[in-house]
């Protein structure tokens, strides 16, 4: 058995008195019962007030209606995709079927523990989000027909519970199924998730968005031509972006980092914060003003994640693949003209030849470490 709160209805008490309330039967003649049910699920899980919002349902039916009118123009297998029977051998194939596999996964234990809000994030709302960049990502190539099929498949079989109506039309009317999906079982993946391939996925929007932030941060601090480490960037000219690669960490936080090994306990993740501080004087690095913000930094994501996570600091793929994989896509959409990917050491021997060439500032290379890299723009 599951107790709220208050019900509450666009953030505020339901009263009759006030007028602010609403029925199940006013609720599905608004809104229409699939879109209803969307919003009493997004109301809220646990204990906090359940807070069904009209502006939810609203948005709910235009969402519905969307994807209907496009999983139906995909399972017609439009030239914009690639054919079914082709190799599903891209790097965004094989993140976009993780990331639904481990959606797949997400759901179920949502499900299982009754979190229908966190069932609908990551059922419905992810999903989407999932497919949106798998889409955007191979705007150059096409999407493989196999894997958005199986995408709608799934989609469909993962909002049952809460859209029971959509599902079924996705199912019955869009994909042929011969028997309702009523008496379909909930999905299982299809292979394994692999979780560096995850994470890398992660890296990858993060790092794209990133750069795009710091893009346009510095055009709005100068206008359309900004001044960057003394030189000057117009985005209105053709433009290209340096990334740098650090394949190891500074050594003064690798120092932090054994320090912190040492006098945490993996198994409670407590710090003995007096041995952190004895080691730190004892290396030298107390009157590094880096060293113990770095620390407590480290402390918070022990806190978080556990020691063994917070602790480890080798990344689970390939940075720099990464970076290569995604850098076409960079260029596209940020219209770059020019760009690479490039290793901190081999950027120093770049400088080291020639200290007059653009595309590389010190501080930038110097600031890169493995999980965040350094990026330079400039105009060619």
């Amino acid at each position: 058995m599951r107790a709220n709160g208050h019900l509450m209805l666009n953030g505020k008490k339901m009263s009759k008195s006030t007028g602010n309330s609403l029925t199940l039967r006013q609720g599905i003649d608004k809104f229409g019962a699939d879109a209803t049910r969307l919003a009493l699920a997004d109301a809220g899980d646990g204990i906090e007030d359940a807070n069904f919002e009209e502006s939810t349902a609203n948005a709910a039916i235009l969402r519905l209606h969307t994807l209907i009118d496009w999983c139906e123009e995909m399972l017609k297998e439009p030239k914009s995709l690639r054919p079914a029977d082709s190799p599903k051998d891209s790097a965004y194939d094989r993140i976009f079927e993780n990331e639904i596999n481990d959606l797949i996964n997400q759901t179920k234990a949502a499900y299982e523990a009754t979190n229908y809000k966190e069932a609908l994030r990551t059922g419905f709302y992810e999903m989407q989000t999932s497919r949106d960049w798998y889409r955007e990502v191979t705007a150059d190539v096409g999407m493989h027909a196999g894997l958005v099929k199986y995408w709608i498949r799934t989609s469909a079989l993962l909002v049952l519970p809460i859209a029971p109506h959509f599902a079924e039309h996705l199912w019955s009317t869009l994909l042929n199924e011969p028997n309702s999906i009523q008496l379909a079982l909930f999905p299982e993946p299809s292979s394994p998730v692999e979780r560096s391939v995850i994470d890398s996925a992660v890296y990858m929007r993060s790092t794209l968005k990133s750069i795009r932030d710091a893009e346009a941060q510095l055009t709005k601090k100068g206008g359309k031509a900004a001044k960057m480490k003394g030189v000057v960037y117009d985005t209105g000219k053709k433009k290209a972006v340096r990334i740098f690669v650090a394949s190891n960490f500074p050594e003064w936080q690798e120092t932090c980092i054994d320090i912190l090994k040492g006098a945490t306990n993996f198994e409670t993740g407590v710090v003995d914060d007096a041995k952190v501080r004895e080691e730190i004087t004892k290396r030298g690095l107390i009157k590094d003003k880096r060293a113990m913000p770095f620390v407590a930094s480290v402390k918070k994501r022990i806190g978080q994640f556990g020691a063994a996570t917070a602790l480890n600091r080798t990344l689970p793929f390939n940075e720099t693949e990464a970076l290569n994989i995604i850098f076409p896509y960079l260029q596209r959409n940020l219209n770059f003209a020019e760009g690479e990917v490039l290793s901190v050491e081999e950027a120093r021997s770049r400088i080291a030849a020639d200290p007059k060439a653009p595309g590389y500032t010190e501080s930038t290379i110097e600031s890169a470490e493995p999980g965040s890299p350094g990026f330079v723009f400039w105009n060619v």
